[in-house]
């Protein structure tokens, strides 16, 4: 069922949608596809809210009817994956998630090639978007998707006990991280340098960014894995030694939601996570920390600074569509500079560099916090997980080894216990070859 059509507008509504209408077409939408009615099927969000409030802007612009159905990610992927093998004729704009099914999608052939859509349109500017957002909604140099919800690895602080440690800004190697450590953690009475995910499987995302800062990776360009090299070894015993000896009692069975409740009652000094999670560290409401909370960048190590930098949503017009180019109409107003500009002031993590340069970031964000993304946005990763068809096997995988170096094993046995993960890996690497 449609859900907003100018049609059904009223009064100040009308109003508003002629207005931003107008400016509408100043970005360049274009009215040679009036009458057509698309079909967009994407994930709950904020970002989404402020795009259906809106959505008589774009009908009133272009006269393209729009079917706007908002639903769980789970329900998402499953109504793509269910309606593009029936061929996808009902299925025109659709959220995904690169990270876990881009790959999947591109193979089927469910995502419709965008390369043409916005080749030479300035006012779209698809440079805009971050390199690895871009890069993870590609293959071989086409488009397939495009990116409007990112997150990064970053560091939380409490302010209130930093200071108290006499220390200043953020710890900015992984030998300063281990000197704050040093001087932040306090057991005795409860309180600990650092919150981070020890679960195993939840733990691999964290882990990437010291994975990589070591030097190492989940498997290399050639597709061969690489979880038992020495660069991989030092990050797990680098891992193991954070969360055993700094992070509270029971971290073997901490995801994010336990490491925030950690730092915001106030239990921990410092926490690695992604910036997405920010609001619940300064809702007053819920945290006794809010307004102690500090942000830096993640910490560099022997390769350099690689936090991640993932994009969790794009939109994807499916290639079964018998309206794509209305389709399209639709993605580059969704994600254009203005829209994408509200869905930062609603709540939304945008892929763009210029919105997050944009004055509207500063005021829609803590300042800090805006700064650290301005500065990881570059320098970011583009997964933070190995990025394979059956990635999610291999994370399990990967997990065990993390709770293994979480565990204190011999060197030898982590040695042993990684050529193992290793060859359990590349099976399933060789399997999508």
């Amino acid at each position: 069922m449609k859900k907003r059509n100018v049609a059904l507008l009223t009064g100040a509504m009308m109003a508003t949608a002629l207005s931003v209408g107008a400016g509408a077409e100043d970005a360049g939408l274009s009215q040679d596809y009036a009458g057509q009615t698309i079909s967009v099927v994407v994930c709950n969000s904020s970002f989404m809210e402020e795009i259906q409030k809106d959505i008589g802007e774009f009908e009133e612009a272009t006269g393209i009817n729009v079917e706007f159905e908002s639903l769980q990610d789970a329900q998402v992927s499953n109504k793509v994956a269910v309606a593009s093998a029936a061929g996808g004729k009902d299925l025109d704009v659709f959220g995904y998630r690169p990270l876990q099914e881009s790959l999947l999608y591109i193979k089927n052939g469910w995502l419709e090639p965008l390369n043409t859509y916005f080749e030479g349109d300035t006012a779209f500017d698809y440079e805009d978007f971050f390199e690895s957002a871009r890069e993870i909604t590609s293959q071989d140099g086409t488009a397939y998707g495009i990116p409007y919800l990112t997150e990064r690895e970053i560091l939380y602080l409490n302010t209130e006990l930093v200071e108290k440690a006499g220390l200043e800004g953020s710890p900015k190697t992984y030998d300063e991280l281990l000197e704050w450590c040093d001087k932040l953690n306090d057991p005795d009475n409860g309180v600990y340098a650092l919150a981070l995910r020890g679960e195993g499987n939840a733990a691999v995302t964290q882990f990437s960014g010291f994975l990589r800062g070591f030097g190492g990776d989940f498997f290399d360009e050639d597709r061969n894995a690489t979880m038992n090299t020495p660069e991989a070894i030092e990050a797990l015993q680098f891992y193991g030694k954070l969360c055993r000896e700094y992070c509270a009692p029971g971290v073997l069975n901490m995801n994010w939601t336990e490491t925030m409740n950690l730092f915001t009652q106030g239990l921990a000094a410092m926490r690695i996570d992604c910036d997405s999670q920010y609001a619940f560290a300064t809702d007053p409401e819920a945290s006794l920390v809010a307004d102690k909370v500090g942000y830096g960048v993640f910490p560099e190590g022997p390769a350099g600074t690689t936090p991640f930098n993932v994009t969790a949503w794009a939109l994807g017009i499916g290639s079964g569509s018998e309206h794509k180019e209305a389709s399209w109409e639709f993605v580059k107003w969704a994600v254009g500079k203005d829209q994408d500009i509200k869905g930062l002031v609603a709540g939304n993590s945008s892929a763009r560099t210029s919105t997050w340069e944009s004055e509207e970031a500063k005021t829609a964000y803590p300042e800090q916090l805006a700064e650290v993304i301005n500065e990881s946005n570059p320098v970011g990763v583009a997964t933070d997980r190995p990025y394979m068809v059956d990635g999610g096997e291999a994370r399990t995988i990967i997990g065990e080894l993390i709770t293994a170096a979480i565990e204190g094993i011999s060197d030898e046995d982590l040695q042993a216990k990684a050529d193992g993960a290793n060859a359990r890996i590349q099976a399933l690497l060789d399997a999508e070859k």
